[in-house]
Parts: C-alpha cells; structure tokens; sequence
C-alpha cells in the first residue's frame, strides 16, 4: 500500500537517513559486512561472447545486447540475421608468424604475435530470427524493496550471470539495467544512474567519478530506508575511490556533501513512484 504519510515527514524520514549515514562514515563505525551474491551461470549455458575479451564485451553491452555472434554462428544455432540489419563492430586481434631464435637451443623456432586489432562485425540477438535459445531464469524469487520503480518507469530489468567484472549496469542509450547479483543495493545503484539520467539535464556531460558518487550514496540511503543493512563499510571504500587523488575522510564527507542535492531528488523520485512502505525508525529518532 502507498504510504500516507505527509511530504514533510517523507523529508524527514530522508534527511535523517542521510545524516545517520554521514554520522556512520565520518566515525568509521560500520555494521558488520556482508558478502554480495553472485549470478553462476547454469550448465550449459555458454555464449561465444563469454570468451571475449572485457573490452569486447563492454563494446556489446553498449549496444544494448548480452549475446552478439557473427552472421554464421547464428546459421549454427538456425537463426538468421534479419534483412537491413546492421552490424555491430568488436575488436578482433591480427595474428602474424614469425621466426625467432631460441636463446637456450639455438634453433629456429615459429611463433605468433599480435600486431594490431581490425574491426570484426557481429549481429545482436535482437536483430536476428528462428529457433529460440535455451532460456535460463535467473530472476530471483525475492525482488528487492522499491523494484516497482523500475517497472512503473519503464526501465527495463534483466538477471544475468557474472560475465564480467561489474555487478550491475547501467545503459544509458537503451534505457535498460542488467543486473548480476540479487543484492539490493546492486539494484538501488544501477536505479540511481537511470533516475540521474532522467532528473537531470546534464548527466552525459559529468563526470564517472560524480556519477559513481551518486548512485552509490543513493544506493545506501535506499538501504536504509529499507531497513537493509551491511553494505555501509563497502560503499564508503567504492565512493572513496571515485574521490580523485585525496581520500581522505574528509575528501569522501566533501564529495558526498556536493552531490546531496541530486541524491535527495533521486531518493524522492523513487518515494514518489513507488507503492512499497519505507522504513519510518529515522523520523522516530529525529
């Protein structure tokens, strides 16, 4: 049921979040960690792209897709490339062989090094027909706090197994999160760069380092408005991180303090959308 409670209170209940968390991060007393989850694939379910290199992969994430084959590795698994489809470009190493001399043998041995890459086309699953895939479901069977938001904004969510080294993401261009854990503040994270796109009018101009900042603090203030705890610790070091070359406390509280205007309308937005009850125990400490 959407909660009745009055704006105030609603800025209230955030502001007090808010400033437990910056109380927990300048004193450095965190709850006990926990461990993120992570999304193992099921047997048999193998792609060619799980062989890619991280660059390659990202190239494909980017362009809105999980799963990009060149024109006959969809023929082997009967799909076709439909007709005016355009290809998507990876990055493919040219090979060279060469003689050389073994230092310890003396003898002429062959050898293959990289001298260059050349683009490689490949075609989205999106943009190709026929048989269906194997389908594998890695939807949890819990959604986490606040997952309405997500559905009732029309952004698009899909589980996927860890493939390569982010937990979630984000794509701007298709508007879509795939996620890579069931941790809610994975979800809350990737959340807050969609809702940053849509609030404000400058996001593509800013920098990774404020855009990290941001979904982050918004993550865990979503966490605590959701009574979730453990992920304090971890997202202190990760905004750490995005603090350029000083971070030090004092460096992490600035940089967090400087972005507090966008993380309060991101954590409104969500408020204001959703119909799941928040977690009132701030207002009762205020």
């Amino acid at each position: 049921m959407k909660s009745n409670q009055p704006k105030a209170d609603k800025a209230t209940i955030i502001n007090s979040a808010i400033q437990h968390l910056l109380d927990m991060f300048q004193s450095g007393n965190f709850p006990q960690s926990v461990a993120m989850s992570i999304i193992r694939k099921h047997e048999g379910d193998n792609i060619p792209s799980d062989n890619w290199t991280l660059g390659n992969r990202l190239l494909m994430k980017m362009q809105g897709t999980d799963d990009a084959r060149g024109f006959r590795q969809w023929q082997q698994v009967n799909r076709q490339v439909k007709k005016g489809s355009k290809a998507i470009h990876i990055l493919s190493p040219v090979m060279k062989k060469i003689s050389e001399t073994d230092d310890n043998t003396g003898e002429e041995v062959q050898k293959t090094i990289i001298i260059g890459f050349s683009p490689l086309p490949v075609f989205r699953y999106e943009d190709t027909e026929g048989e269906d895939l194997p389908l594998y479901d890695y939807s949890p069977k819990t959604y986490p706090p606040f997952f309405d938001v997500a559905e009732k904004l029309g952004i698009a969510i899909t589980y996927k197994p860890l493939r390569s080294n982010y937990f979630g993401l984000y794509n701007s261009k298709y508007d879509n999160i795939t996620l890579c854990s069931e941790d809610a503040i994975t979800y809350y994270h990737e959340l807050a760069h969609a809702l940053d796109n849509r609030l404000n009018p400058d996001f593509q101009k800013l920098s990774r380092g404020r855009k990290e900042i941001v979904a982050e603090f918004a993550a865990i203030v979503l966490c605590q408005l959701s009574g979730i705890s453990g992920y304090e610790d971890q997202s202190y070091k990760y905004i750490r991180e995005y603090c350029k070359d000083d971070k030090t406390d004092a460096a992490v509280l600035k940089s967090i303090m400087g972005v507090l205007a966008d993380v309060e309308k991101i954590i409104e937005e969500v408020l204001s959308v959703s119909d799941e009850n928040f977690s009132n125990s701030y207002a009762l400490e205020a």
